[in-house]
């Protein structure tokens, strides 16, 4: 190998371009593929946690925690509204919120100043094990280390093989942004994310910087009035009545979507690896999608760094993932496990949750990421 080594990524999102980003900055030479004509992020808001918050500071971009809204709580409230956990959150994990497309801005911005070409309007259809991104028309781009951070419908993962499953699950979201702030949340509501249970549907309540709320409304497949588009605001004000004047400034949604949930033999084969929803996705229940898919791409470039040989990245791909598995899958096994509870009838929930709450074993598992430091961070 002479020169800079090379990588070619598939997909502008949060796993592309932190990996772009953290390669560029360790010498590598890279191009991100984008098949959108823009790079647009999906969804309303994101939750960044402690160890979110470590790899945007690597980046060069802790400034983006400075205008989100920081929250203290993660509050769960039972179908009356009653508290049955004040998820009061330990002093050194810190969790902000803020809108999906001013990440993924502060994302392409710190990939541009490394030095990353971004190229819109290029669709990957697969790739190979030596090093190729497959291109329409039986085209092609090779170099020495590809990367798939192409999303749920990787074809990056089905081409290599690589895929074991992937679910949908019967549970899914209806997502929205309305004008408020935390005044909107009541006595007792600032500083707070508050999630309310209602039979089988959720009502989550995420402040966000700009005197703005990110609303997410989940329930079942079967649930057609909850899932209704446009938004059938009488049938969730009956579910969340206390949190009818926030429903009531409800506009446009996102319609209602399923959950991913994807399983792979390996992340990588030969010189092409997989990240983020390619490789791991979960449900949002933990709200540490986003997290992991970077947590991971800052690692594999950290396990770049120093190539001389293109021969070493198949063993270095292997050492970042037999490091790096554990807790994304971690994570998306206490998601799944998260999301089984609105399942449980009212009366249940209301005696479960502050009882596995209280528990510290049970608050340590889903708070094991937020506490970890991410591979390649700065101490």
């Amino acid at each position: 190998m002479t020169g800079k080594p090379t990588a070619l990524i598939a997909g502008a999102g949060f796993a592309g371009l932190t990996a772009a980003t953290a390669l560029a900055q360790r010498g590598w030479s890279v191009t991100v593929l984008e098949r959108q004509p823009q790079l647009r992020a999906s969804g309303a808001g994101i939750y960044i946690w402690e160890n979110g918050l470590r790899i945007l500071e690597s980046l060069g971009l802790g400034g983006l925690a400075k205008n989100a809204y920081r929250g203290h709580a993660m509050e769960q409230r039972g179908h009356d509204n009653s508290i049955l956990d004040d998820g009061g959150l330990p002093p050194a994990v810190r969790l902000v919120t803020l809108h999906r497309r001013d990440l993924l801005e502060g994302l392409k911005g710190a990939a541009e100043k490394a030095g990353v070409e971004i190229r819109t309007n290029h669709e990957v259809i697969g790739a190979s094990a030596q090093g190729e991104l497959l291109l329409p028309g039986r085209r092609s781009l090779r170099a020495d280390l590809v990367i798939g951070a192409d999303g749920v419908w990787s074809p990056i993962r089905k081409s290599l093989g690589l895929e074991l499953g992937h679910q949908q699950t019967t549970e899914g979201a209806i997502r929205t942004i309305i004008e408020g702030g935390t005044d909107d949340l009541g006595p007792g509501g600032e500083d707070k994310y508050i999630e309310c249970w209602s039979g089988m549907r959720r009502f989550l309540i995420t402040p966000l910087a700009s005197h703005q709320i990110y609303l997410a409304l989940t329930c079942q497949e079967t649930d057609e009035e909850g899932r209704a588009y446009p938004l059938n605001k009488t049938s969730w004000r009956s579910s969340f009545p206390h949190w009818a004047h926030l429903i009531d400034r409800i506009d446009d949604v996102l319609s209602w979507s399923p959950y991913s949930i994807v399983t792979v033999r390996s992340w990588s084969a030969g010189h092409a690896a997989i990240l983020g929803d390619a490789a791991h996705a979960q449900p949002p229940n933990l709200g540490q999608g986003g997290g992991m898919a970077m947590q991971s791409a800052l690692a594999l470039a950290a396990y770049m760094e120093g190539v001389t040989d293109s021969r070493d990245i198949p063993g270095r791909l292997a050492q970042w993932e037999r490091n790096e598995r554990p807790l994304a899958e971690h994570c998306q096994h206490w998601s799944c496990l998260y999301g089984e509870v609105s399942t449980l009838p009212d009366d249940v929930r209301a005696r479960a949750i502050p009882k596995a709450m209280a528990d510290p074993w049970v608050r340590s598992e889903l708070l094991r990421a937020a506490n970890s430091r991410p591979t390649g961070a700065v101490a």
